[in-house]
């Protein structure tokens, strides 16, 4: 079958491969052809692995943290397809060949503390595939019955096609970091104008903050410059924004003023939630100078090195802040939240989230591209499909 493999953690790229062997289910196992797959952030870092000291790492977990033993494994968890297998000890009450489904891709222990007690989106011995294991990116996957989402309970290819189930994995994301921060009525602070930021302004706009603000930070030499920044701050107005910032005070000057003395001047003192949604130390330092005397900060990106300048004194622990950290998605309540969320025409949520995704899916085997449309911004929301795959 087709297939995009990491074939070494000390260069950067991928493979295309069509000799890789179709996976094979075990008893409780299910087996899906990929419809659509979509690049994320994850996958951005395991392409570009050699500035990414903290990916090789994670990648290397079950390797002893030797590069040399590392085996060739098919990259992608964010996906949609139809069953076409099932193993003979899986309920036919959850799962049929046929249906149209996705999966949690973070294969829990089921035994340690944290599974056993309601948290096994934080299990102590998560794998996921296509970062530890065979993953997405490519013509067919096997899963576990149990990770499986059957999107036929959720309307189907009608209410949640492929063009949007395929990225369901990073919506999730977003929804359980802006569920976390119970912004119903409060203001709120994205910082991060990336997927996951534009996603997580939806979801806030959906669930009722009261006004959001946008950040990001241009560069004006790089691919992210004034004319890109506009497009995306466009696209956060058109989902929920109601101010956007550059935070480039070089690029743009005044805005990173402005949204400080709005943040302090209208609201109280400060902003009631903060999502981080960039990982950019910048916008760890932002998210000190502008979240309220006991507000929240709710994190999910994640720095690309460790903080080296923050005040946690002066930024947390005197303005009594809770710091909250985002792991995927809880299994399986921000799945059914998120699918309750989308099926519901009334919420809005399906039609700003259609806004973020390119209309123009990329086969697998022009894969380079895809992840080029992404790097250079000139995509948010990126798909690739295999050979046997359909968008519609």
């Amino acid at each position: 079958m087709q297939a995009l493999k990491k074939m070494s953690l000390t260069e950067d790229g991928m493979r295309f491969v069509t000799d890789q062997p179709e996976p094979r289910i075990g008893h409780q196992d299910v087996k899906i052809r990929v419809s659509a797959a979509a690049i994320c952030g994850t996958d951005q870092s395991i392409y570009q692995i050699t500035s990414r000291q903290g990916m090789r790492d994670e990648m290397l977990i079950h390797n002893g943290g030797d590069v040399n033993a590392y085996k060739p494994i098919v990259i992608g968890h964010e996906f949609c397809g139809e069953v076409i297998e099932v193993g003979e000890d899986v309920d036919q009450g959850m799962v049929h060949v046929g249906d149209y489904v996705t999966s949690e891709m973070h294969i829990s222990c089921g035994y340690c503390q944290q599974c056993r007690t309601g948290q096994r989106h934080i299990c102590r011995n998560t794998r996921v595939k296509g970062v530890h294991m065979d993953g997405a990116f490519a013509e067919y996957v096997v899963v576990p019955s149990e990770n499986v989402i059957n999107l036929e309970r959720f309307g189907g290819r009608e209410m949640i096609p492929p063009r949007l189930g395929a990225f369901l994995d990073a919506l999730g994301n977003a929804v359980h970091t802006v569920m976390e921060g119970n912004i119903y009525g409060k203001t709120v602070a994205v910082l991060g104008c990336g997927a996951q930021g534009l996603m997580a302004t939806a979801v806030a706009r959906t669930l009722g903050a009261s006004r959001i603000y946008v950040t990001d930070f241009s560069n004006p030499t790089g691919s992210f410059d004034a004319a890109t920044m506009a497009k995306r701050f466009q696209l956060a107005n058109e989902v929920g924004a109601d101010f956007c910032f550059d935070m480039n005070e070089a690029a743009s000057p005044g805005q990173k003023q402005e949204f400080f003395e709005r943040a302090h001047t209208e609201h109280g003192g400060g902003i009631d939630v903060i999502l981080e949604m960039s990982g950019a130390e910048s916008a760890y330092n932002d998210a000190g100078i502008t979240v309220k005397n006991g507000g929240h900060i709710i994190l999910l990106g994640i720095p690309a090195r460790p903080l080296s300048n923050y005040d946690i004194g002066k930024y947390i622990v005197w303005k009594g802040v809770t710091v909250k950290g985002i792991f995927g998605r809880r299994m399986f309540e921000t799945w059914y939240s998120m699918l309750d969320l989308l099926e519901t025409e009334s919420t809005g949520l399906k039609a700003k989230v259609e806004k973020i995704v390119s209309p123009e899916p990329v086969a697998l085997e022009n894969f380079e591209q895809g992840f080029e449309r992404v790097r250079t911004h000139r995509a948010v929301k990126q798909l690739l499909v295999p050979a046997s795959g359909n968008v519609s």
